[in-house]
């Protein structure tokens, strides 16, 4: 299933910690860094145009190394953003607990603050676990969208959440979340920018096949953008029901993704007959990593 819509920023929020903060704070630093080091080496040059020289060279090379991520699509967790800072605050908010004088409204205020960290970083591991376990199964579908590039050939990267059940705005296990750039018809966008599908699942049983049916969406629309787009406003409008969006009996990405979730299938029962192991509940994994993230750090 997909839907059309308009996108705002999406922000993490916890009880004392922007991460947006953080993210800009390192950049800044790092740019302080490097301009301290380009005022220190200024003054041992001999010449003040071979110290622009290489505080222009190291300029551009910091804009690439900023920037190069994008250069190329493929498919990424849709909680790795903030993930790092994510990580560093638990373990610092832990160390703070610690602290036998804490007042009681002060730690429950810390601990609040973990377990919305540990939801984060769970949903990110069980992401990231379920993309790695997609692509063992079905390493050939898994390509075509890791490399997928719309009509002129840009790469386009799709990000992929897994959320808890209903915790979508569309009641659907499966969400393709889809819009149009103003500047190019050609361009699909997403609240991660231009060049981006974002894509959410539900934490379901089934929730593999359900992501292979998503990606058979993304597989037609993102080459065929401007006429998908046309199609979808000619043929749904408010009154249709969420199930049916996507799917109306001559829906080209509809019939995409029925095809790509029974490739999927195909690929899942020869998986199973020559793997060891079995393919655990997506319910049982998000158990176990929470559990684990969660030591030591209930709310009381």
């Amino acid at each position: 299933m997909k839907t059309l819509r308009n996108f705002t920023k999406i922000k993490l929020e916890t009880s004392d910690i922007s991460f947006d903060a953080l993210s800009s704070e390192n950049t800044i630093g790092a740019l302080r860094q490097i301009s301290q080091t380009l005022q220190g080496s200024h003054a041992l040059t001999k010449s003040q145009t071979a110290a622009d020289g290489i505080r222009n060279r190291c300029l551009h090379i910091l804009i690439l190394l900023l920037t190069c991520h994008a250069v190329f699509g493929e498919i990424k967790n849709g909680y790795e953003k903030h993930i790092r800072a994510s990580k560093e605050s638990l373990n610092i908010l832990r160390e703070r607990l610690e602290d036998a004088n804490m007042l009681p409204a002060q730690r429950r205020k810390i601990q609040l603050t973990i377990a919305t960290l540990v939801d984060h970083v769970t949903y990110f591991d069980l992401t990231e676990a379920l993309l790695i376990q997609f692509k063992t199964i079905a390493p050939e579908l898994y390509a075509e969208i890791d490399t997928i590039t719309d009509r002129r050939g840009r790469p386009v990267s799709v990000y992929v959440k897994f959320v808890p059940v209903n915790g979508t705005d569309v009641q659907a296990e499966g969400t393709t979340y889809m819009d149009q750039s103003d500047y190019d018809i050609d361009t699909y966008q997403s609240e991660y920018g231009e060049f981006t599908v974002s894509v959410k699942i539900w934490i379901v049983p089934r929730a593999l096949l359900v992501l292979a049916h998503e990606m058979g969406h993304i597989k037609y629309q993102v080459p065929h953008a401007a006429r998908y787009f046309e199609f979808y406003k000619k043929h749904y409008d408010n009154t249709s029901t969420a199930s049916s969006i996507g799917h109306d009996f001559d829906d080209p990405s509809g019939k995409s993704a029925i095809h790509f979730e029974r490739r999927f299938q195909k690929n899942y029962t020869d998986f199973l007959k020559i793997s060891i192991g079995k393919v655990q509940n997506p319910l049982v994994v998000l158990a176990r990593l929470k559990k684990n993230w969660s030591k030591n750090t209930e709310v009381l």
